[in-house]
């Protein structure tokens, strides 16, 4: 019995979160071997206002939750921002991520940045496009990222990055509770999933 639960997938959706440009990815494990899900770009286009923007992006990620049905929400932790009003922004769209996962009785686990990059990358102050490839050479498995339908956009990298930080980072008995925890899982508040979305979330990639 132990051997089947050890075999068992462990899910998790990674977040890159902005009020403009909100990245996700799923990523699943199964004992040692890591397998790409789904990515995207959540873009409120349209929605002026920051209420707005951040209401499509809440429902974006349920969206995504409802999809896929991870364990766990993984991203950043925050930071202190030089630029004030840019942590701000970025704080109210965590918020909402953080939000999103805690109605939906998600696992929450943050990193900062350096612990996403040596995790991903093997070096914390590795440059983006090196987290991305490195993201690319992890789940494609020595093949074409094109192949396997992997993002090219560095927001949803920089999602997967978070998600397989989890992964790598997370014990073993840490993921079987995730498992275990997961049955009991209930869409506390959520209602039908967001019609309006449809042309904002494919099932697969969106860049």
């Amino acid at each position: 019995m132990g051997e089947r639960a050890v075999a068992s997938p462990v899910r998790v959706l990674g977040i890159d979160p902005g009020t403009l440009r909100t990245g996700w990815g799923v990523v699943e494990r199964r004992g040692r071997s890591l397998s790409f899900c789904a990515a995207g770009v959540l873009t409120p286009k349209g929605f002026h206002s920051l209420p707005e923007r951040l209401r499509v992006i809440h429902a974006g990620i349920i969206e995504v939750i409802q999809a896929y049905a991870p364990h766990a929400l993984s991203l950043e932790k925050a930071f202190v921002a030089y630029n004030v009003q840019s942590a701000l922004r970025l704080g109210e769209a965590r918020g909402v991520a953080l939000l999103a996962a805690v109605q939906a009785g998600l696992r929450i686990a943050e990193y900062n940045p350096t612990e996403i990059k040596t995790a991903v990358a093997g070096y914390g102050r590795a440059e983006k496009t090196q987290v991305q490839k490195a993201v690319h050479a992890l789940l494609g498995g020595g093949r074409a990222p094109e192949a396997l339908g992997l993002p090219s956009s560095m927001d949803a990298t920089d999602a997967l990055a978070a998600a397989i930080c989890h992964l790598q980072s997370s014990s073993l008995s840490g993921q079987l509770r995730e498992l275990a925890g997961s049955g009991k899982r209930t869409l506390r508040g959520l209602h039908s999933r967001p019609r309006s979305l449809r042309n904002v979330l494919p099932r697969k990639t969106v860049e």
